[in-house]
């Protein structure tokens, strides 16, 4: 953790979810997440002047159609957006973890069958799949949601972390099956070697770098889906429709960042980029913040294998001084045994 705390990749990307998830709990707890709303504004000259207002002039991110602040709904949505992400990610890096290593140990033409079932969801975007399960219980029915925000939230996380799960998986079993193969495994497996013993002493170690990589990339993939079921209008935790012949568009019930894209996805046609710019934006910085952060564990991780092999470099270079100086003695002893006869 020393060595990981001075890598300016990590305390980047750490400090901004950090600060982004301490603001959003503290506009929570203290502020009951309260949106400051500005309805209209006086120029210079007396005129009254609506909505939308541009950022820095009138508020720091700027104002939506209806007066608005977009800094408040990041603060609100930025707790659902990191915690969401990381659940999913967890959750479908567990479930690939657990079915991936069995799955490598096992005979080939048994995983092939599994690999072939599990790779069909390769041609399958994950986003249609979540979309279909997911549309009756989001979207909101005219009589109102009837079930609660974390059951909602639950739900959301195990569908898309499940969904998640079989590229994992095939990409844990792929790389198990291959370290299998090495030379230095199948002598230990021939000497008696256990599958615990095995994945514990030579698995675990090759693979750690490729896990942290790979639980950052489910994270980023649990961002895309998120923000494509926003532009469908399928918003994490819950989309508040409106019915009637004056009803607005749907809103996302937590503002999570790429359930915001999704709202204000129609003002691309318009003027007013910046409601669609700014939680782009912030979504941008987090999977910069997330990918930084598997760099720098992955640096850490490759600077440890570089002592391993330096310290095993110099135990054998000095076992080997040893015997050829015992080598020399030997033979020196001996010729003044002969010189002596």
């Amino acid at each position: 953790m020393k060595r990981l705390v001075k890598q300016s990749l990590f305390l980047w990307g750490f400090g901004f979810i950090i600060i982004m998830l301490a603001g959003s709990l503290i506009h929570a707890h203290f502020f009951d997440s309260y949106v400051r709303h500005t309805p209209f504004l006086t120029n210079g000259q007396g005129e009254m002047v609506g909505p939308p207002f541009a950022p820095f002039e009138h508020s720091i991110l700027g104002t939506d159609m209806n007066g608005n602040h977009i800094v408040y709904y990041i603060l609100k949505g930025a707790k659902y957006t990191i915690l969401g992400v990381f659940s999913i990610g967890l959750l479908s890096f567990a479930l690939a973890f657990l079915i991936g290593i069995p799955l490598g140990f096992k005979n080939k033409g048994k995983s092939k069958i599994i690999e072939n079932m599990l790779s069909a969801l390769y041609f399958i975007p994950v986003s249609v799949i979540a979309y279909n399960f997911l549309r009756p219980l989001l979207l909101e029915p005219i009589s109102g949601f009837p079930t609660t925000l974390g059951f909602r939230l639950g739900t959301e996380v195990l569908v898309i972390g499940i969904l998640l799960t079989p590229p994992a998986a095939i990409y844990i079993a792929n790389e198990t099956s291959t370290l299998l193969k090495q030379e230095y495994i199948t002598t230990s497996r021939s000497l008696g070697a256990g599958s615990f013993h095995l994945f514990r002493s030579h698995l675990l170690p090759h693979l750690k770098e490729r896990l942290v990589t790979l639980f950052m990339r489910q994270n980023i993939q649990a961002v895309l889906v998120m923000s494509h079921l926003g532009v469908f209008e399928l918003f994490f935790g819950g989309t508040k429709a409106e019915f009637g012949l004056a009803a607005g568009r749907p809103v996302p019930v937590t503002y999570e960042w790429a359930s915001m894209v999704g709202m204000y996805f129609r003002t691309l046609q318009t003027n007013v980029y910046w409601l669609v710019g700014i939680p782009l934006l912030f979504l941008v910085l987090f999977v910069l913040a997330l990918a930084g952060m598997s760099r720098a564990v992955n640096n850490i991780m490759r600077e440890d294998e570089r002592i391993i092999c330096l310290k095993d470099n110099n135990k054998r270079s000095l076992s080997a001084d040893i015997d050829d100086f015992t080598i020399v003695e030997n033979s020196s002893k001996s010729e003044q045994r002969g010189d002596e006869l």
